[in-house]
């Protein structure tokens, strides 16, 4: 979970002032009271808040990002000031209050303005790295530094404000988040899935969805200050997206209206706050309807079939064609395509969810025994573990190879699968009964756990619920699960039934995960605990079931 981002800042001119400010409008006008005296001190007051969690996080009034570590300030008018100002533990205008939070305070010199007209224009931005101080005061802008890679976190340009002689003078100033991330995020158990691989959505009903800015540190910015945030839908026949409203408004209510499987494309947009200087951003999310469809390649007779999530046949207008040995086949959601990598013939081919296939402009170069395929949404590549030179070769969509450096350390491997939470790629090796990471560009990749008593693995699932992986072993017909750093996980089940399994592969619509058993023309379903469930249909017209996908 991102830890919450926050944006609020208030300005205060009087010497007596302690504490820091509650909820404070959004609007920057300040309010100027009557003179009670001389004043010679601005004081600026910023709260940073600690971690939080997100439902606590928004019935809080205003917040700053937790990242937040530096602020610049630079000020025109009667006095000119450029600082840049430290917001860190051990600063001296910084201490930690009873809440945890830290409060950083801090002095600023500014002549009262000639009239009760504004005379000063102030911008003030937040950074995540502080500068290089020795004194961890503050210093000027032109001669302090701050670490390679410092980014800014919110900013609000150009306010206009009116500092009076003799006067406490209060002036809320609401920073503008910046975002660099949209985050598009299931805020209900009716709609499953994640926007990487697809949200699904039964069929008549509906769930709620969250769209948030991210700043650079991975904070989601809410509160006064975050940027506005839009969804819409490429279908609104059968999906339609409502705002919660005012109340929430992060929230929108997606309801199902079709009537048969159905698929679209999630819009989300945040734009944010004209003083933030940030410009709008926007994300895309596939949504399906009904039950995922699941395609298994046949290698006793080349053939591919598909079945509803329940192992019932469905009929398709194509046939599949050119299939030479198909051992493992892949679902490319940015183009609704089904690779399949065929062993046989040393080629990958491509075909719509009908199975008629497609023409591709490139050539697959590279492939040697090619047994498993693998789409990474992150950068749109396929990737091919080869087995008989214990390689793997990424490709484009267009089957154009990509130049990946690494892959080091592979031996027999057997089957890819990628993982969205932290953007690896885990391939099993057949060879020697071992799990190996690595990056989008094959740097290998060191986990503390040794992903153990793997037998034969053939097969590997990733599960976004639990964040396991899932590996299908045909040395003694079991299936075993694992954390990302390649801990055994316990499973009260035992993935009974399983004969020779081959491929496994998870439906996000139901939880469930289906196995490919070769030696006796199945598949068989089980919960992420290991239990078998039971499909009203039988999966039949299987011949030596390999590889298997779910199209949600």
């Amino acid at each position: 979970m991102h830890k919450l981002a926050s944006v609020a800042l208030l300005v205060l001119l009087s010497a007596s002032l302690a504490g820091c400010g509650g909820a404070q409008s959004a609007a920057v006008p300040p309010h100027v009271r009557a003179p009670i005296g001389a004043s010679n001190a601005a004081r600026l007051t910023i709260t940073i808040q600690h971690a939080t969690t997100a439902s606590s996080a928004q019935r809080r009034p205003q917040y700053i990002s937790p990242a937040t570590q530096a602020l610049a300030v630079t000020i025109t008018g009667p006095t000119a000031l450029s600082e840049g100002i430290n917001l860190t533990t051990g600063s001296p205008s910084c201490t930690v209050n009873l809440y945890s939070n830290l409060v950083c305070t801090v002095s600023l010199a500014l002549a009262p303005c000639p009239s009760s007209t504004a005379c000063y224009t102030g911008t003030f931005t937040t950074y995540d790295q502080a500068y290089t101080n020795a004194s961890g005061g503050s210093c000027s802008l032109s001669s302090c530094t701050q670490p390679a890679g410092t980014k800014a976190l919110s900013q609000a340009q150009s306010v206009s404000f009116l500092v009076a002689a003799g006067a406490a003078n209060n002036l809320p100033i609401t920073l503008g988040g910046v975002p660099t991330a949209v985050a598009v995020l299931s805020s209900a158990t009716t709609i499953s899935g994640n926007a990487l691989t697809g949200f699904v959505l039964p069929m008549a009903q509906s769930g709620q969805v969250s769209v948030l800015g991210v700043d650079a540190d991975g904070n989601y910015i809410l509160g006064p200050g975050a940027p506005a945030v839009a969804l819409t839908t490429s279908d609104a026949t059968q999906f339609t997206v409502t705002p919660i409203g005012t109340s929430a408004p992060n929230l929108f209510t997606v309801a199902n209206a079709s009537s048969n499987p159905a698929g679209a494309t999630l819009t989300a947009t945040v734009t944010p706050t004209t003083a933030s200087g940030a410009s709008p951003l926007t994300a895309a999310a596939d949504i399906f309807s009904g039950s995922a469809t699941l395609y298994v390649t046949n290698l006793g007779n080349s053939t591919v079939t598909a079945y509803d999530a329940q192992g019932t046949q469905q009929t398709l207008v194509g046939s599949f064609p050119s299939l030479g040995g198909p051992y493992s086949i892949a679902y490319d959601p940015a183009n609704g395509w089904l690779y399949v990598a065929n062993n046989g013939s040393d080629t990958v081919t491509a075909y719509n969810g009908q199975g008629t296939q497609q023409g591709l402009t490139g050539g697959w170069s590279g492939l040697n025994s090619p047994y498993s395929i693998a789409y990474d949404p992150a950068n749109g590549w396929l990737y091919v573990a080869n087995y008989y030179n214990s390689t793997v070769t990424a490709y484009n969509a267009q089957g154009v190879l990509q130049s990946p450096s690494g892959f080091s350390g592979l031996n027999g491997p057997t089957s890819i699968a990628y993982d969205p939470a932290n953007g690896l790629l885990y391939v099993v090796n057949y060879g020697n009964n071992t799990m190996t990471a690595y990056t989008a560009q094959g740097a290998q990749q060191s986990t503390p756990g040794t992903f153990p008593n793997l037998s034969g693995p053939y097969g590997i699932a990733y599960d976004p619920a639990n964040g396991w992986l899932y590996v299908a072993n045909n040395g003694n017909n079991t299936v075993t699960a694992y954390n990302a750093q390649g801990a055994q996980q316990s499973t009260p089940g035992s993935f009974p039934n399983l004969n020779y399994p081959q491929g496994i592969a998870y439906d996000p619509a139901n939880g469930w995960l289906y196995v490919a058993n070769y030696s006796n023309n199945t598949v068989t379903a089980y919960n992420a605990q290991g239990v078998q469930q039971t499909p009203t249909g039988t999966f039949p017209n299987l011949s030596g079931p390999y590889g298997i996908a779910v199209v949600p």
